[in-house]
């Protein structure tokens, strides 16, 4: 309760702020303004340059509102010891396959208990990424900033920070380039591939590739075909990876391990999330989920059933996870690319009245504590000022 209230006093005291400086014009404050601001700074330092300090700044906020770790933590240990020796075959480290981050972040230099810096960096180019896609796809540059700010302020982006080492990372990341590379063959394979070495949940996303791949496609054959032979290799050399590593040490969270259990309880895993199942799904984007059911219905009323299709099966692609697992704030917030379907239906269309809306909804979100669900565990994310009070007062 103490975190969630300093999360609330520090939003309160930068709307204090803005309230000081500008008074009654903050809730003046209009889209136009937004875009003349952002048109301004994107002269100064050209439209990439002002993306990359403006996803500085983002990264930097991210970091006040949910206190940044200093180092790995639970599961986090051992991808931090993959960092260290990323072929070292240790038989205590449970995910000796789940090695992309790990890998990268050795080979970047960021070795061993560094492996925390690669997943904020791999998080700020998810930000950059979105604001710089959105930039050259949407009709207003404030409409880029709103949907790089909406990512910077989930669990997506949170979560990287909070959880020290995770690698989590890497695989929202690759769930975005898979949507924005669908008509970049190699591009695709090559995300697919990042995406499984990392971790091998990406496969419950092969209904969704497929549709991805296959629903705007004017020469469905060939790429049937080609959908064949990319994932063909990259699961195979997958499983080659997986076998060779199974010569030299245990994998003990393996296919076994998870699906074991469901030989005599099919719903094991979901019964253990069940009773914090919508908890669960509110803490990826709490309020904000209005927007990507806003854009799914704008979307049908338009009769654009094939983005209600692609946002329907995402989910249902997410969710099915959990029949596995129960790390549910983890696991719903690969869902995510939902939310980026949703804006780009609603920067396209303006349905609803939906800018006059979004801006006070994003900051009102802010003042909902976050929470990270695990099962049965609920975990109040603490803001870097409730961090620094408890430390003070010796909690």
């Amino acid at each position: 309760p103490g975190s969630a209230a300093a999360t609330m006093v520090e939003v309160a005291l930068a709307l204090t702020c803005l309230l000081v400086k500008y008074g009654k014009r903050v809730w003046q404050f209009s889209c136009d303004q937004l875009d003349r601001l952002l048109l301004v700074r994107e002269e100064r330092y050209g439209r990439r340059g002002w993306g990359i300090r403006l996803t500085g700044l983002m990264m930097l906020a991210a970091a006040l509102y949910a206190r940044p770790s200093s180092h790995a933590s639970f599961m986090g240990k051992y991808y931090a010891k993959l960092a260290a020796h990323p072929f070292g075959f240790d038989p205590d480290n449970p995910v000796p396959h789940r090695i992309a981050t790990s890998l990268i972040s050795y080979l970047i230099g960021m070795r061993g208990q560094l492996v925390i810096v690669t997943n904020v960096l791999l998080a700020a180019v998810l930000v950059f990424w979105v604001y710089d896609h959105y930039r050259r796809h949407t009709p207003r540059p404030g409409d880029a900033f709103l949907a790089a700010a909406i990512i910077a302020s989930s669990f997506v982006t949170l979560s990287t920070l909070y959880f020290g080492g995770y690698n989590d990372a890497l695989s929202f990341l690759m769930l975005f380039a898979l949507l924005v590379f669908r008509e970049r063959r190699w591009l695709f394979f090559a995300a697919f591939a990042l995406a499984l070495f990392n971790r091998e949940t990406i496969l419950f996303f092969v209904p969704w590739v497929v549709y991805l791949s296959l629903v705007d496609s004017t020469r469905k054959m060939r790429r049937v075909v080609e959908l064949c032979v990319g994932l063909g290799i990259v699961i195979g050399g997958y499983w080659l990876f997986r076998g060779w590593l199974n010569q030299h040490q245990p994998i003990q969270y393996s296919a076994a391990f998870y699906a074991g259990p469901l030989i005599e309880d099919p719903l094991y895993w979901i019964r253990g999330s069940f009773s914090h199942l919508g908890l669960g799904y509110f803490s990826v984007f709490k309020a904000l989920w209005i927007v990507p059911l806003a854009g799914a219905l704008s979307a049908w009323l338009r009769g654009n059933h094939r983005l209600v299709m692609s946002m329907a099966l995402l989910s249902a692609c997410a969710f099915a996870q959990l029949f596995f697992a129960y790390d549910t704030s983890r696991l719903a917030a690969m869902t995510f690319p939902v939310m980026l379907l949703g804006l780009q239906q609603l920067f396209e269309t303006g349905d609803f009245g939906f800018r006059r809306w979004i801006g006070p909804l994003v900051v009102l979100n802010l003042l909902i504590p976050n929470v990270a669900v695990a099962g049965k565990v609920v975990d109040v994310m603490q803001s870097l000022l409730g961090y620094l009070l408890a430390h003070a007062m010796g909690a």
